[in-house]
């Protein structure tokens, strides 16, 4: 498994995972907070689910330093000057 190194922009456009509420405590803000929100995308991780299925995670990062792991479905891809 292997990672490549992004830097586009994408919406938060919702969070399923409990490990993602470990993530934002020390932001002091609640996970919802993000919901709506462009971040960063840093990291895309592809996954082999099963032999000749691929899924990819992103790690979506914001100016405060939260960071989350997700799905696909989870962002949407915005234009490099979009808030």
């Amino acid at each position: 498994m292997r990672g490549n190194r992004l830097m586009r922009k994408a919406r938060l456009l919702y969070l399923v995972d409990k490990y993602e509420n470990e993530l934002i405590s020390s932001t002091g803000k609640h996970k919802e907070d993000y919901i709506g929100q462009v971040g960063n995308v840093t990291h895309k991780q592809n996954i082999c689910v099963l032999v000749g299925t691929t899924r990819y995670l992103y790690d979506i990062e914001f100016n405060d330093g939260a960071r989350f792991c997700v799905d696909r479905e989870q962002i949407e891809f915005v234009k490099e000057n979009s808030r």
